[in-house]
């Protein structure tokens, strides 16, 4: 086994422990227990289990932020409006689709209320992807503020929808089209 198989192996065990017993139930002794590891051997990977959240998270996280980057679809669509509304139903499905991944965004805002490095790690992947997105809405609009607002609204409006959009009154579709229409009138689109 590599060395980068070993670490993603440690990796692979402690999101499992994550999923099943949240972080409380991920200690560097039970990782290297499951993955039958020395602690020693799964500490000379992961100095410590914020380095080993670190690393978790971001399988997670910046898979997510380089799937946004590597999404071209706004800029290939000619009308406005729909390039928005792609945007939010693509936000909107991946926010609901993915429970797994749900789970672990889940537990890593749990761990960020006790754990400043977590906190910090995750207003850097909330920053970049307001920027990532600010770029796309770049393509529909050349008003920075606006593009600001549009911003402000989608994130969190979509955080809380991927864990919030099973007991909601509309639908999918719904409220992709009220998104939808908020984020046009906020970028002046038509």
């Amino acid at each position: 086994m590599t060395k980068t198989d070993k670490a993603e192996k440690i990796i692979d065990v402690a999101l499992g422990l994550l999923k099943s017993n949240g972080d409380h139930g991920v200690t560097m002794r039970q990782v290297a227990q499951r993955a039958d590891m020395s602690l020693s051997n799964v500490q000379y990977y992961f100095k410590s289990k914020d380095e080993l959240l670190t690393a978790m998270a971001d399988r997670y996280f910046y898979h997510c932020l380089e799937d946004f980057r590597n999404d071209h679809t706004i800029s290939s669509i000619r009308s406005k409006k729909k390039a928005i509304k792609n945007l939010v139903d693509s936000f909107l499905a991946y926010g609901a689709e993915i429970s797994e991944m749900c789970k672990i965004f889940r537990e890593y805002w749990a761990i960020a209320t006790r754990n400043e490095t977590i906190e910090e790690y995750l207003q850097r992947y909330y920053q970049e992807m307001a920027n990532a997105l600010a770029d796309k809405l770049g393509v529909v609009s050349d008003d920075p503020q606006a593009i600001d607002a549009a911003t402000s609204l989608l994130i969190p409006y979509t955080e809380g929808y991927s864990i919030t959009a099973s007991s909601l009154p509309l639908n999918a579709e719904e409220a992709s089209k009220m998104v939808t229409e908020l984020m046009s009138g906020i970028l002046a689109v038509n």
